[in-house]
Order: C-alpha cells, then structure tokens, then sequence
C-alpha cells in the first residue's frame, strides 16, 4: 500500500507541544519500624521540615525525606516505553516508600493500554536516592481516541501529587481527495493513463482503500471492506442523511449540544472528522457590521446585526497566540478603535463590535481580555464552550490542510465554480458565503497558529480558494476556522505557537 501526504504525520504533534520542564517537590516520613510511608507533593518554600505523621523520635525531622520529580503533563506514543524517575533530598537509612493510585480512560492490561512496573508503591532502597517506575504502552488497532492514565502519589505529609500522562490514539492521515486522473490536458480522467502518467495520485491512499465508489486501477490500492472506515454506498452518497463526504474522507456534522447530526440538517456548530479525530468549528454566513454614530466627531461605535454570531465568515483578525498555545500579549490586537485597547464591558446595547470583527456582549465573567485578533477568537470559542468543548485552538498548518479535498483546487479553470478547498456539505452554507466571504482581498485567506522561523513578524496561512500555503505579515487581517482534539487542554502548549 502506498501512503500518500506523509507530512501528516505531524498532524496532531505539531499542535501537541509539552509544557516546560517543572518538578514537584514531594515529602515523606521515615519510620525505624515501618516501611510504609507515601508520597505527596508540597508546594511550600520549605519541603523538608512537614513532620505530620512522623513516627521518629528524631525531633530535628533528619527522617523527613523530599523527593522531587518532573511532573510536567506527557504524552506517550504507542508502543513505547515512559521511565518516570524521583529523586531524594538525601540518602535514606531505611526504605522510604510512597504509595500510587491510577486513575483516567486508559485500561491496565497485557493486551490493553499499558503495563506498569509498579501497580501501588513506589520504594526508595535503603541507601538509595533514586527511583524509578516504567510503564510501556501496547499498539491496539482497535483504539482511535487517546487515553489519559493519572498517577497519584500519596504520602505521610503534604498533598498527594498527580503525573498526568496522555497515551496516543492511533493517528490516522486523510488523503489528498483526488479520485480523477490526468493527461495533462483532462484532469477528469477516470481511469489512469499508463507510460509517463501512471502511478498518479488517485490510485491509492484512503481516496481508494475505504471509498465504495472508487475505481480500482491496476497497480494501484484495492478496497477494503473490514476497515473500520470504510464508506458503503449511503455514506458516499451526497443525497443521503448517512453523507459522510467526497472520496476518503468521513465526516459528521456536531450540533452545539455535542451530539451528531445528519448530513442535511442545517442546524450544527461543528464538523467532525471521523479520519484524523479532530472537530472542527464551522463559520456562519455574513454578520454586518454598522457604524451606528451619527455624529462624525465622535468615535464610532459599531453594531453587528446578529450579535451571538461572533463566527462570522465575513471577520477578520490579526494573529495573536492563543491562551492554550502560547502566553503573552500576541503579536498585534484589533480592538473597538482599532488601536491596542481590548473590549471592555458596555451598557451599549450593540455589543462588542469594531469594523472588522465582533463578539456577544450578553456574556460576562470572561477571564481573558477579549480582542479582535485570532488567538482572542479561538479563547472566546473555548469559553463558550462550542460543541461542548474547551480545547479549541488556532490549528496548524498540517491541520488546515488535512481537510482540504485537493481535487476541487487541482484544475483553475473549475476554481470559480468549486469555490474552495473544503467540502461544501460540511464546512459551507446554502449561501456559499460561510468559507469564503469576499469583504476584502484576503477573503479566503485563513491563519494557522504556526509562526515561520527567524521572521517573528510572520505566520504561515493558508488559502482555500488556491489550496496555497503561504506567509503572512501578523498585522494583516484574515480569517480564522478553529480546530480541537480529544487531547486535554492540560497537555496543549502554553508556551509557544512557533513551528518550522
């Protein structure tokens, strides 16, 4: 089987950065007559000095033992074998242990998710400073969502401390959606060219393997009928309620409640792709945004027609890290006057609005400043809570690019016709204005959260209509179409958006 767009690979580890480097400090008691002390974290300036529990008749506490240790949020591939070590302040005269509770989605298990080394305690030999606990993750190719595995350690002093770690899914890759061949003149082929135009695109990947209405081509990909993905004949048909989309491609619309919804209802939020697992949210049709101040003296004061319509495909924004993939200002904000001021809280009956972008007043509580610039948007879905979810983030570049169908951007003269890289179905309106809405040069121009190295004025973004990948200065406006994952928001980066 040849396997096409391998860059997808980094289609959720791009997004997926580790947190920094941290460490819990963690107490415990000693006892001449017990080895059975725990381990808990403590926070406080002085570590050494809890002696609640302490069994010795040591009053100076020289039998209270800290251990430290990384307990910066992980993820674990399949497949692959995580060593977890503690260190202690300082050598034991006898067995120091610390006990362990699991808990999280991910089943223990030979011919599960994982193995431990240590299923309870966690023990610290006499005269050693040093321990350890190993946990290997078992492939399962029966497993799509990734699983969460929590150790708690616990002790005779301090709070339990918790190691959050993050078993992989099975990362599944779309295809590139092309099923038609070309002769260099034709690109409507159906059937393959042999010579110097075989082995194109279309005969393999996904686009064959799982779609029922594919043409099987000699040399090429068969079908697979056991695949878990495999669409029959209603889920390739665009006039079913079982719709799933074109060619290789699975996708299920998600009304705001969380739950799925057939193909042609037109009350949803968001767009799962049942491929990569990642759900996207949909933008909506043209949302006016009017200067309602009479006076030209005065600043204007803008009001969007529909204001909970915050999605609007007609806004636009600078970008701007977000607060679940980078911490700090950002690089330029939009704001009510267009200058650095955020929104703030009004009476004004017109809501959050400037010439560019707008946001739903009615709301209060919000925790971070709310600005017209991309990273703010993605933190505003996040505290709505779209579909249920609170993971949403500005997405990658390879993320962007795994839903485009290439076939409906492979030919320019079908460009005004198609419109955009995206299926219709899923991401677009009746009115075919919610993906590419033309108040501006950049209409279908959309930001990716990634940053091009050594130009720090500069993000990469892409465009829907071409299916370019291309740089943009961050001061400029475009559009935004947020993304989230089964991953916890805890294992998300906060530190940077920066990607090659």
């Amino acid at each position: 089987m040849h396997l096409k767009k391998l860059s997808f690979l980094a289609i959720l580890l791009l997004s997926l950065g580790l947190t920094g480097c941290g460490s819990d400090n963690l107490d415990t008691v000693s006892s001449n007559n017990s080895d059975s002390t725990g381990d808990t974290s403590d926070n406080t300036s002085d570590n050494t000095s809890d002696s609640s529990g302490d069994n010795s008749d040591d009053s100076s506490g020289d039998n209270t033992y800290t251990a430290s240790g990384n307990f910066t949020p992980k993820i674990i591939q399949r497949g692959q074998t995580f060593t977890f070590t503690y260190t202690l302040d300082k050598i034991p005269d006898v067995a120091v242990d610390y006990a362990i509770s699991i808990s999280g989605t991910a089943v223990q298990g030979s011919s599960e998710d994982y193995t431990i080394s240590n299923v309870s305690t966690l023990t610290f030999p006499v005269g050693s400073t040093t321990t350890s606990l190993t946990i290997q993750t078992n492939k399962k190719g029966d497993v799509y969502d990734a699983r969460t595995l929590l150790l708690t350690f616990t002790g005779s002093t301090g709070d339990p401390a918790t190691l959050s770690l993050l078993i992989s899914g099975n990362v599944n890759l779309n295809d590139t959606g092309m099923t038609t061949y070309s002769d260099t003149s034709d690109f409507t082929l159906t059937t393959q060219a042999s010579g110097n135009y075989a082995l194109q695109d279309a005969a393999y990947g996904l686009d064959v393997i799982i779609n029922s209405d594919a043409t099987v081509n000699n040399g090429g990909d068969s079908q697979d009928t056991s695949s878990v993905f495999y669409k029959n004949s209603r889920d390739v048909d665009s006039l079913d309620p079982e719709y799933k989309g074109k060619a290789g491609f699975r996708f299920v619309k998600i009304a705001n409640n969380g739950m799925p919804v057939t193909a042609n209802n037109s009350s949803y939020s968001c767009v799962k792709d049942e491929i990569t697992g990642l759900t996207w949210q949909v933008k909506s049709q043209t949302n006016t945004l009017t200067n309602s101040e009479v006076d030209p003296a005065l600043p204007a004061k803008y009001q969007m027609a529909e204001e909970p319509r915050y999605n609007a495909a007609n806004f636009s924004y600078p970008w701007e890290a977000s607060a679940l993939s980078g911490v700090g200002p950002g690089w330029h904000h939009g704001s009510p006057n267009n200058n650095n001021d955020s929104f703030t809280m009004s009476t004004d009956p017109a809501g959050f609005a400037n010439s560019l972008c707008g946001y739903n007043s009615g709301y209060g509580d919000r925790e971070l400043a709310l600005y017209c610039a991309s990273g703010s948007y993605a933190n505003e879905t996040n505290f709505l809570k779209i579909c249920g979810e609170s993971n949403w983030v500005v997405p990658t570049v390879e993320q962007l690019r795994s839903i485009m169908n290439y076939e409906q951007v492979n030919d320019y003269s079908t460009i005004a016709t198609d419109k955009h890289a995206l299926d219709k179905t899923f991401f677009d309106c009746a009115t075919e204005d919610c993906v590419i809405n033309n108040n501006g040069v950049n209409g279908s121009i959309y930001w990716t959260s990634s940053s091009v190295k050594g130009a720090a004025g500069l993000a990469w973004c892409v465009n829907l209509e071409t299916g370019n990948v291309q740089t943009c200065n961050k001061q400029e406006y475009h559009k935004v179409l947020v993304v989230s994952s089964n991953i916890p928001s805890e294992f998300l980066n906060p530190t940077t958006d920066d990607a090659e």
